[in-house]
């Protein structure tokens, strides 16, 4: 079984006429968000978040949920965009070639023979290529109910809005929390060095993981600016601290919250500690 987490709404301003609403539908291994904007007025109007009960695996159980208890699945867009937020992918060179199973191979190298999947490659704007893989179950999924939905990766969306960032702050860590783990991002002097998702662990294990991928990358810390986007739930005040805690070893830290316009305000008065922060970058 599935479940609704949360609904918040207001009107949308979309007709079949002048469409002015953007869908973002966010997927990962257990959970399927919607997060709704109004492109004109550059505001989230309408978020829900599903996600599978424990024990249950795949997309089938969210879709068939979905379909009955979503208010913003049959509702009309301008673009939706369909936002995988999963581990298995690479950043790389673009190829002279533009045979997909040169990126495809490279893919696999790295997290293993993909079977029954879509190899899905995007340009980036600084010329370098995103490869990650779609389920062809997912995609079946989706595109029965969204037939214009186009793919892109969650760290594509990191990678070109720097969502509070300052321009002074062009040497920085990123960390965007989600439910089990977190995806982490390095720029130094404005280049992007490395970008991955870790596992959440113990408090204590969380901040020697990122210390330690700095430390690789022979960057600094206390020299660079830390930015988290989210925050934990509010009844783990221990995980909390550890990201508190964290600041410490940087030379400032930024935390990003839900916007405070459209239906941020609600969000933030229902869940004042939550992460969904994650799903407002676009």
């Amino acid at each position: 079984m599935a479940k609704k987490k949360i609904g918040i709404y207001s009107p949308l301003a979309s007709t079949p006429n002048q469409k002015v609403e953007d869908l973002f539908l966010i997927v990962d291994d257990h959970s399927i968000a919607f997060s709704v904007k109004n492109i004109e007025k550059n505001t989230f109007v309408a978020f829900e978040y599903f996600e599978n009960e424990e024990n249950v695996e795949g997309w089938g159980p969210l879709m068939a949920y979905l379909q009955n208890n979503s208010k913003l699945i049959h509702a009309i867009y301008r673009q939706v965009h369909f936002v995988l937020n999963h581990s298995h992918f690479i950043i790389t060179k673009k190829y002279d070639s533009s045979d997909p199973l040169l990126y495809q191979n490279e893919l696999s190298l790295l997290h293993g023979q993909l079977m029954d999947a879509e190899i899905q490659v995007n340009e980036l704007a600084n010329g370098s290529m995103i490869v990650f893989a779609v389920p062809d179950s997912l995609i079946t999924l989706l595109t029965r109910t969204f037939p214009i939905g186009k793919w892109k990766h969650y760290a594509e969306w990191v990678i070109s809005t720097k969502v509070g960032q300052r321009a002074e702050d062009n040497s920085s860590v990123h960390i965007h929390l989600f439910e089990t783990n977190y995806l982490l991002s390095i720029q130094d002097n404005g280049n992007l060095k490395n970008i991955k998702y870790i596992t959440s662990s113990t408090p204590d294990q969380n901040c020697y993981s990122i210390l330690n991928a700095c430390q690789q990358l022979g960057v600094i810390p206390s020299q660079m600016h830390l930015q988290i986007v989210g925050l934990e739930h509010s009844h783990n005040q221990e995980m909390n601290e550890s990201w508190s805690q964290l600041g410490t070893y940087f030379s400032n830290t930024n935390v990003i919250s839900t916007p405070t316009a459209g239906i941020g305000e609600s969000l933030n008065k229902e869940f004042p500690h939550h992460r969904y922060a994650t799903y407002f970058i676009f």
